[in-house]
């Protein structure tokens, strides 16, 4: 029995027992009994004391208790005769009704309301007369049922609020326990019941995007959906913040017999289904991801609380693996233990050295040569040997040691930066910072200590955020931004298209870097929206004024692709897992000569340096250049059209369609094969022996058709070509051959014009 209900049972035996040792008492009144007053008065108080000691009462004491009262209003009633005092000990039956109401099932609380009633009401009317009897009756009846009936309601709206989620009107974790509860009777091995905690991802960012008002409806909006898959087969719940439970006491028909982990896999995607999205609020369509934890039961437990506190363990060992659903195993619980004391460790950890630093390169992606290093933190634990990142950097971004570890790894990157500069290498050096370090006070402080104390200068530097560090707190890491931009450090937005950024944001923050994440880039070359977002990435930090970089570049294919693009740093295993200091030194990915090549003929040099001189006067996007390659293309019907200068070592594209104007080295594409006295025409690169591995790749798939046209500068000098490039295989017209053969006339004739300073109209490219 609840502490409540024995409080109550012993104000009640109390507060009686004193009106009865008073009534005994008092003098005024005549016709009492008063020893038998005196006598229930000492054993209602007796047992109201006895209440007041006990710590815990079975539920059949408390019907017992509640009997006995009720026998002793009626005695009390006749002991004390008639008049105020009988009416006054009689009102005590009220307390069992209000009793009743308070903590008892319909039934026994009516049960026990009846026979109070009764009985209070059989002694009072005995022994008076019948109207004054029945006045007293009526009043006792009608006030104790009234009050025991105002009690009962105001009893059940409070059960509902203590057990209602006010925000979505599910249930709450108290109200999903009381039903879990419930059900657990009836779940066995062979029917076993399911829970399930899910809880939104970058939730937090949601929030902020849209609003607290907007992330309310689209909690409610959650709310909805997944109690509508639920129906009346389950329970779901609000448990707070983000997090939601799905409780089934029963298997679907298809499900029994499946294993644990096929069970949860096939309830997790079924919600997923209907509590992901899309939603639409203030008019933003919304999709929302989510984790989640589950267990079995009675496979997992038998109680409430036990369920739930697993269920909960699954989640985070869930977020930990970056899986989407886990079920919950023993050994969870040892990893959140050793999670904890790993945390404790690792302030140790920073103060005696055990910390280490490794390094990526990043690679320009036209001469890929090293332009700078990601510094990348790695534990030397003296037990468990070198743990990554992923294994402690989760549990010390929770607290404030992530504030000493990121301090010993700036200043430890920078003396490794110094030390390049010494041996003649001015390497950049990026440092990753985590939102609890965007929004700490002392950063730009220490920043600027280290800097002064490593003497190396602050371009050297690039501090990376991520988007949930920009979006949690956006003017914080504005102001933040903006101060470490003064002292002359590089910015970098990390992990670019897996948050919320806006572009109006990424607009207004001071970053001098975007890295584009590395799942768009391991998707770019199927094609799709992953190269469109890649592209399109590119196009607007170009246009910001943003410099690129492509994370997760893990084969020639996507290089090719990304370099072709225009990006202009990779990053990624291509090139190099993080090694230790020591081995960058080594890291060479300029492309090898295939062999000694003999000094090139005096032609030659004459021809390449009058090439890159045209595409220095050129740029790129003249407007004259991009039209003639516009015509190009819808005169040939082909994807790309190109205006390539061949220089010495690279080839310079001025003006494209289909592509952006870039540059790639001289011996990866056609054009370094063309730039002859006539046009060159390849139907199929593929059985082409000069181009069949080549591997030249435009808009994400191979190019099989190519023809170019040589573009001539005023001595006759071929200086490359107005080309043509397509996915299919195929051949020109004669007619597409002239229209081509004039574009390069027009094209050399523009480069002229640049080239000697004075723009001026070209000739008519079709006639």
């Amino acid at each position: 029995m609840a502490l409540s209900n024995r409080v109550t049972l012993a104000v009640f035996f109390g507060l009686g027992g004193a009106l009865l040792l008073l009534i005994a008492a008092c003098p005024v009144w005549a016709g009492v009994h008063r020893p038998a007053t005196a006598a229930l008065g000492v054993l209602a108080s007796a047992v109201a004391a006895g209440l007041a000691r006990a710590h815990r009462l079975p539920d059949a004491p408390m019907h017992v208790l509640l009997g006995a009262g009720t026998v002793v209003i009626a005695l009390a009633v006749r002991a004390v005769g008639d008049g105020a005092p009988a009416t006054a000990v009689a009102t005590f039956s009220g307390w069992v009704v209000v009793y009743g109401a308070l903590f008892l099932p319909h039934l026994q609380a009516a049960a026990h309301s009846v026979a109070a009633l009764a009985a209070a009401s059989a002694a009072l009317g005995a022994g008076q007369p019948i109207g004054s009897a029945a006045l007293h009756v009526v009043l006792l009846v009608s006030i104790t049922a009234t009050s025991g009936a105002v009690v009962g309601v105001l009893t059940r709206r409070a059960r509902l609020l203590a057990t209602t989620d006010a925000l979505t009107g599910l249930l709450n974790e108290a109200g999903l326990a009381q039903v879990v509860a419930r059900d657990l009777a009836g779940v066995d091995q062979g029917s076993p019941g399911v829970l399930v905690l899910l809880d939104l991802d970058r939730f937090g960012e949601l929030n902020q995007a849209l609003g607290r008002g907007g992330g309310d409806e689209l909690l409610r909006q959650v709310a909805r959906s997944c109690a509508l898959w639920a129906g009346r087969h389950g329970t779901v719940a609000r448990l707070g913040g983000d997090d939601f439970a799905l409780w089934l006491p029963q298997l679907p028909a298809d499900l029994r017999g499946c294993s644990p982990a096929e069970v949860v896999q096939r309830v997790v995607e079924a919600a997923e289904s209907h509590g992901t999205g899309p939603f639409e609020v203030a008019g933003i369509r919304v999709d929302v991801d989510v984790t989640a934890g589950a267990v079995l039961a009675p496979l997992h437990g038998t109680d409430p609380g036990t369920l739930l506190q697993r269920a909960d363990t699954a989640l985070h060992a869930a977020r930990r693996a970056d899986r989407a659903a886990l079920v919950w195993e023993p050994r969870m619980e040892e990893h959140t233990a050793d999670g904890v004391q790993l945390q404790a460790q690792l302030r140790t950890a920073v103060a005696e050295g055990q910390l280490r630093l490794h390094y990526q390169p990043l690679v320009e992606a036209h001469g890929r040569r090293v332009r700078g290093v990601e510094a990348l933190v790695r534990w030397q634990h003296p037990t468990r040997g070198l743990l990554p990142p992923g294994a402690f950097l989760p549990e010390a971004e929770r607290t404030s040691v992530i504030v000493a570890l990121t301090d010993w790894v700036l200043g430890e990157a920078l003396d490794q930066a110094a030390a390049w500069r010494r041996e003649g290498r001015a390497l950049r050096v990026s440092v990753n910072l985590s939102a609890r370090l965007v929004a700490h006070d002392g950063l730009v402080e220490q920043v600027r200590a280290h800097l002064g104390r490593s003497g190396v200068p602050a371009h050297l530097l690039v501090l990376e955020v991520t988007e949930s560090a920009v979006t949690t707190q956006p003017r914080r890491a504005a102001a933040v931004l903006a101060e470490l931009r003064a002292l002359g450090v590089r910015t970098a937005l990390d992990d670019f298209g897996t948050g919320y950024t806006s572009l109006a944001m990424l607009q207004d923050l001071p970053f001098d870097e975007l890295k584009v994440d590395r799942r768009f880039v391991a998707g770019a070359l199927r094609g799709g929206g992953d190269e469109a977002i890649v592209r399109a990435v590119l196009e607007l930090a170009h246009r910001l004024g943003l410099e690129v970089v492509g994370e997760g570049v893990e084969d020639e294919g996507t290089r090719r692709l990304l370099t072709e693009l225009g990006y202009d740093l990779l990053q990624g295993y291509l090139f190099s897992r993080p090694v230790p200091a020591e081995e960058v030194a080594g890291l060479d990915f300029t492309p090898a000569p295939a062999a000694v090549a003999a000094p090139a003929p005096a032609a030659e040099v004459l021809r390449a340096r009058s090439a890159e001189r045209h595409a220095e006067a050129a740029g790129t996007g003249d407007p004259v250049l991009q039209e003639l390659t516009a015509v190009a293309a819808r005169v040939a019907d082909v994807p790309v059209a190109m205006v390539t200068l061949v220089g010495r070592d690279e080839q310079h594209v001025p003006a494209a369609v289909g592509l952006p104007p870039h540059r790639v080295p001289r011996e990866q594409g056609f054009c370094h094969h063309s730039s002859g006295e006539d046009l060159v025409e390849v139907p199929d690169a593929a059985v082409d022996a000069r181009f069949r591995d080549l591997g030249y790749l435009v808009q994400g798939l191979p190019v099989r058709f190519y023809a170019g046209a040589p573009v001539t500068d005023a001595a006759g000098r071929a200086l490359g070509t107005v080309c043509l490039l397509d996915h299919r295989p195929r051949t020109l017209t004669p007619g597409q051959r002239d229209v081509l053969r004039a574009l390069a006339r027009a094209a050399g004739g523009r480069l002229a014009s640049l080239a000697a300073g004075t723009p001026g109209a070209t000739a008519d490219a079709t006639g």
